[in-house]
């Protein structure tokens, strides 16, 4: 619903251009503006149906899988032992409150993030991976959190991160004496 909405204010934006070049009077872009507003509505309406979340749909099927002996991605499996520059965005789970940063207001419902916006990046031979992913809930990023936990303690070298920059095990770091800091404190040191 929301993508028809978003088509009628294309249309009306084509609209009103064309009623701008042939120099139809006035009262007719009164039709154009009409479509704008219907298109507004519909957009917010089709937001609300989807719960704010327009990211389900569409979500590849393959299978992504990270372990803690490699990372399986569909048919292909790349263990640890193979993979440099492993990185995690992690925004967070469907539903969970978005950070507030200054200047910056969610278009998302209440502020809630998608579960959509993660990624992970690694290489295996010289080639670069870039994966994005879905976290449902706080189940599926606590399980990621315990798979960060077995990467801390086995000395994985890999990053993790948000658009706030570096975080370990999902806390917010502010540089690396703090993230040294953090790692040692859980027994990572």
């Amino acid at each position: 619903m929301a993508d028809i909405g978003g088509i009628l204010i294309v249309s009306s934006f084509l609209l009103l251009g064309i009623l701008k070049v042939l120099r139809i009077p006035r009262i007719n872009s009164l039709y154009g503006f009409c479509l704008t507003v219907a298109g507004i509505i519909i957009v917010f309406i089709g937001r609300r149906m989807a719960k704010g979340n327009m990211f389900t749909v569409g979500l590849s099927d393959t299978g992504l899988m990270v372990g803690e002996e490699g990372i399986r991605v569909g048919e292909d499996y790349y263990p640890l032992d193979q993979i440099t520059d492993l990185g995690f965005w992690i925004e967070g789970y469907d539903g969970m409150m978005g950070p507030q940063f200054k200047g910056y207001r969610s278009f998302r419902s209440s502020g809630r993030l998608s579960g959509a916006d993660n990624k992970i990046h690694f290489r295996v031979g010289g080639k670069r991976h870039l994966y994005q992913f879905y976290l449902q809930n706080d189940v599926d990023m606590r399980q990621l959190g315990s798979m960060f936990r077995i990467y801390y303690s086995r000395g994985v070298p890999f990053r993790e991160c948000n658009r706030g920059g570096t975080t370990f095990l999902f806390q917010q770091v502010r540089s690396k004496k703090e993230f040294e800091e953090m790692k040692r404190r859980e027994g990572y040191a």
